[in-house]
């Protein structure tokens, strides 16, 4: 008789461990199904609403002029998240989670900052970075993944800014040639030294190539600034 009732005992307390486990499950599945609906809005996000939310972090909240300055430093878009080709990382979820518990109503508009080829764009792996419209040209950093976005970027792409930075490189790059140039492959008078008039006409002349060279890859391969570019939902 005793063994009898500790049977059922313990078959009613692995009974209760099934339901829990069950609801477990059950909850996980939710949390899941939330996730996904979170990512299908972001992904779909293609019009700019503030969002409303109290006490935000101001260390997160960026000028929408800082921003511009990001990314034609690092060449890079500003475009709404429906544009967006990548995947969301669980974080930046988690981060959407945590900014709507402080939202006076559902955030429904995200903006993502990264490169080009990141972009859905009309006629067409570096960090993109997540944010949120608060209005008035401030934007809320939601998130950012990846580790590329370092000063090399930078700088390399630093020619791509204006033109005014494009033509400064052109004059360093000619003038860095003409200056490479053995003086007896300018000139076959005898006795010239290194410098002269004719180490300026091979200045002139390298400029001009070099230029040349330029303007003729930049309209052939429809070459576009980043102060132009980075906002702009086409890829050229």
């Amino acid at each position: 008789m005793a063994a009898h009732t500790e049977r059922e005992r313990l078959e009613r307390l692995l009974l209760g461990q099934e339901n829990v486990v069950a609801e477990v499950y059950l909850l996980l599945a939710d949390e899941q199904k939330q996730d996904d609906l979170l990512r299908a809005m972001v992904l779909s996000s293609m019009e700019e609403r503030p969002a409303r939310v109290r006490a935000v972090d101001p260390e997160r909240v960026f000028h929408r002029d800082t921003i511009k300055d990001m990314c034609i430093r690092y060449r890079l878009r500003f475009l709404p998240g429906g544009l967006f080709k990548g995947s969301l990382p669980n974080q930046a979820i988690h981060a959407l989670r945590i900014l709507e518990r402080k939202a006076d109503a559902p955030i429904t508009s995200f903006m993502v900052m990264a490169p080009s080829s990141r972009f859905k764009l009309c006629d067409s792996e570096v960090d993109p970075l997540l944010f949120v419209p608060l209005g008035n040209d401030r934007y809320y950093l939601l998130h950012k993944w990846g580790n590329d976005l370092s000063p090399l970027r930078a700088v390399l792409n630093w020619p791509l800014r204006n033109a005014a930075t494009l033509a400064v490189l052109v004059l360093v790059l000619a003038w860095f040639l003409a200056l490479l140039v053995p003086t007896s492959l300018i000139t076959s008078e005898p006795g010239v030294g290194y410098w002269g008039a004719h180490r300026i006409l091979m200045m002139f002349w390298s400029t001009m190539v070099c230029a040349s060279f330029t303007v003729f890859g930049w309209f052939a391969f429809f070459g576009q600034f980043s102060a132009e570019a980075w906002n702009s939902r086409y890829f050229n």
